[in-house]
């Protein structure tokens, strides 16, 4: 009898969870379950391939973990194989600091994003023969953080060339970074090793000219072979295509005047080009450069541009005298990346042009005057006529079919090409230098002007270790878990419905 009852509870039960299984809220729990199981399997899925490609997230407000357009744009077309060599092991150089993790995230974006640049890793202290087999590199002199290589060419890059330091801590004998400029030193590296020919810039000395090393670092960052030269004592190199007289104090002298046309001349053959940059403090005459500007159809006047149309005053302290300029020459133009961004014009003497041989490079507004430089508090802009000035020009004389021909260029104001107005995105004084030098040596590469960046105003970057564990912990455990725990409620609760 007990055997009969036991068959019959059994035979309830198993009728009872035939039933359950049949109903419509054992399907809708088994529904959430399936979803359940399949949403999991998707993060984990997800967080496999991350971790095979190298997936990582950069959600910095100003990108301080990715590449430039610039950047990108030409290393997508770089076709030779370049090899970054780290001076030091990755977890060495991540552990230096917050800009060292940021140089190193950098140099993978080079990698990531061309086959043909290999990053690598060497410890110089337990492989000592890396540094022996670059004696021409000063080891000693300077520290350096990583040496790229192309074939048999390479560049030792140094901390200072990849950071900036903070001025005041330098006063004090002590190196305190405050931001990098990893992608500007690397990509310049790139672009000098591969660059098939380095073309010649002779700056001149030897007439009080201004110092200008960041029009120098301008034009070597975009493999120009810049050498400083003076007349006096030396000679301008054959090699050379441009000859630079920025901001002289004094004067030309006549040898130096017979030099500078022959060197223009060049036996006929031309294809030279020099550019020059008066000085707005010179009260002096100086009649040699008045005379070679007037054979190319160009002077200087002695005064300052002074704009009266407020679209195109800057937001300086002197707005007159600091404003921006019209581009004019299309052939300087034309490969502009941006031609909405203008050119800064500070202090700027106007250049007059003599003739139709010149050509106007940079112009202000229509209603733009000319401020003598020893007016006095009297001058009163609305005595003078107003009128387009030109603030840069060009002239060219060549062969009779001009297949040949040299070029000057005359570039009114000497802080246009200071390391303020290259330093500024506003701005497109840098690309618009680099540009013309380009196009008048007729190379088509880009211009590589890349500002730095800094941490600050950093609010999430998923590229350190620490926080490639959280997100990891959140993903792989926190999520899966709580939707786990949201599928086994909903069940329940429909259980007992």
């Amino acid at each position: 009898m007990n055997k009969n009852i036991n068959e019959t509870t059994s035979a309830k039960k198993q009728s009872k969870l035939v039933r359950f299984f049949k109903s419509r809220n054992a399907k809708r729990g088994a529904v959430a379950i399936i979803l359940t199981i399949l949403f999991i399997a998707v993060i984990v899925g997800l967080n496999i391939l991350a971790s095979t490609i190298g997936l990582s997230w950069d959600l910095t407000p100003n990108s301080i973990y990715e590449l430039t357009e610039t950047s990108l744009e030409y290393i997508s077309t770089l076709e030779k194989d370049v090899t970054i060599y780290v001076l030091a092991e990755e977890q060495t150089l991540e552990d230096q600091g917050e800009y060292y993790l940021q140089v190193n995230k950098l140099l993978h974006e080079f990698e990531n994003n061309s086959k043909h640049i290999k990053l690598k890793y060497v410890d110089l202290s337990t492989n000592p023969s890396f540094a022996q087999s670059y004696p021409d590199v000063n080891w000693n002199a300077e520290p350096y953080i990583m040496l790229i290589e192309y074939k048999d060419d390479h560049i030792a890059v140094s901390q200072q060339d990849i950071f900036t330091y903070d001025e005041e801590y330098l006063a004090y004998g002590q190196y305190y970074i405050n931001g990098q400029k990893c992608e500007q030193a690397v990509l310049t590296a790139i672009f000098n090793i591969t660059a098939e020919e380095k073309i010649g810039v002779t700056m001149l000395t030897g007439h009080g000219e201004l110092e200008n090393t960041a029009l120098s670092s301008l034009l070597m960052n975009n493999a120009y072979d810049v050498e400083t030269v003076s007349l006096l004592n030396g000679e301008i190199s054959k090699d050379s295509q441009f000859v630079i007289l920025y901001a002289p104090t004094n004067d030309i002298d006549k040898d130096t005047y017979d030099t500078l046309v022959d060197w223009l001349y060049n036996n006929g053959e031309y294809g030279r080009t020099l550019l020059y940059v008066p000085n707005d403090m010179v009260t002096e005459d100086t009649p040699y450069i008045d005379m070679l500007l007037e054979e190319w159809s160009m002077s200087v006047s002695k005064g300052w541009v002074y704009e009266t149309d407020p679209s195109y005053m800057t937001n300086s302290g002197a707005p007159n005298l600091i404003s921006i300029f019209n581009y004019e020459e299309g052939e300087f133009v034309s490969n502009l990346k941006d031609t909405s961004i203008p050119v800064v014009m500070m202090y700027c003497m106007p250049v007059e042009l003599l003739d139709t041989s010149a050509t106007s490079l940079l112009s202000t507004s229509d209603k733009a005057v000319v401020r003598p430089l020893d007016a006095d508090e009297n001058w009163n802009e609305n005595d003078e006529e107003q009128s387009k000035l030109c603030g840069a020009a060009i002239s060219s004389q060549g062969n009779e079919d001009n297949t040949k021909k040299s070029n000057v260029i005359v570039i009114g104001s000497y802080a246009a090409l200071s390391e303020a107005a290259f330093s500024t995105t506003s701005f497109n004084n840098s690309n618009y230098i680099v540009n013309m030098f380009n196009t008048i040596s007729h190379r088509d590469d880009i211009a590589l002007t890349i500002e730095g960046k800094t941490i600050e105003s950093t609010e999430l970057g998923i590229t350190s270790l620490g926080t490639a564990t959280i997100l990891g912990f959140v993903f792989y455990i926190i999520i899966p878990l709580a939707v786990a725990v949201v599928g086994i409620v909903m069940w329940i609760r429909r259980r007992h419905r």
